[in-house]
């Protein structure tokens, strides 16, 4: 007898903000399957906390109920300002108390779209399997970027940390300028808590992006010296020019990291549910 295959109503590729807020509005007929160990890492491991937190655009139950969880617990300030790190334990907390089946450390092998069914051949500790979905969402930023290489941009990103002698709100700086490099400063929700932004090439990779930043952090001047970097993203920050919903057959692409905001990303998935929003 051979092995019984799993059918589920969808699949969803990336425990991202948009995988999971797709997955979490049919919690029993939904599987997501995530290659790393991490949740919404497209915007918390690149450190990226987005922008416009504080838009008007009007929200469903569950991306209502996100933003005043993130609220209530101190994460999210009533000016859009949100401490990253935070956000991790309330997805997990969200997988956990809802039941959703989540295959993390699992890498997909192949995606093939059959006449009544998308099939998915998986590898992970338990060894390869197959799995059957009515539909596919797939939320990787993997996915497209081959395809939109020349419609991204990339940076590299790092948590700051001041180590001065002068008192933290006199000294908390807007900008920083090294000729050459395009960078950003962002801040956190916490006092203090800065991101630098460096945009590298589309081509880079980890060994050339992280040398480009520690070349640009080294020629700091001025009220930088007092600062230091303390951790550097695992993964790049991607900005998509272009973000929307891509559609074949019953595979349905829609990159989480091309949203402003880890709530916004969010809400695109449980739009693409077909849920009514409002």
């Amino acid at each position: 007898m051979g092995t019984e295959i799993s059918h589920y109503r969808t699949i969803v590729l990336g425990a991202t903000f948009t995988g999971l807020g797709a997955a979490l509005e049919d919690i029993d007929g939904t599987l997501v399957i995530e290659r790393t160990a991490l949740v919404g890492h497209e915007f918390i491991n690149s450190f990226n906390p987005g922008g416009d937190w504080n838009d008007d655009t009007a929200l469903s139950a569950s991306g209502a109920s996100l933003r005043e969880e993130l609220r209530e617990r101190g994460i999210l300030s009533d000016d859009g300002l949100v401490h990253l790190p935070a956000l991790a334990p309330v997805l997990y907390n969200r997988i956990y108390e809802s039941g959703l089946r989540v295959l993390l450390l699992t890498e997909v092998l192949l995606v093939e779209e059959k006449n009544d069914y998308v099939e998915v051949t998986i590898h992970h500790a338990s060894g390869r399997s197959v799995v059957r979905a009515d539909r596919l969402i797939d939320t990787r930023t993997e996915a497209v970027m081959d395809a939109a290489a020349d419609k991204t941009a990339r940076r590299i990103n790092a948590m700051l940390l001041y180590v001065g002698e002068t008192p933290l709100d006199a000294v908390v700086p807007d900008a920083f300028v090294v000729p050459d490099a395009e960078t950003e400063i962002v801040k956190g929700k916490l006092d203090g808590e800065l991101i630098l932004k460096l945009t590298i090439g589309n081509e880079d990779d980890w060994v050339q992006a992280r040398s480009k930043l520690n070349g640009v952090w080294t020629n700091r001047t001025g009220e930088w010296l007092d600062w230091r970097i303390c951790a550097v993203a695992t993964c790049f920050e991607v900005e998509m020019t272009v973000s929307g919903s891509s559609k074949e057959g019953r595979i349905q692409r829609l990159t989480s990291a091309a949203y402003r905001n880890p709530l916004e990303a969010y809400e695109a998935g449980i739009e693409a549910t077909g849920r009514m929003v409002g």
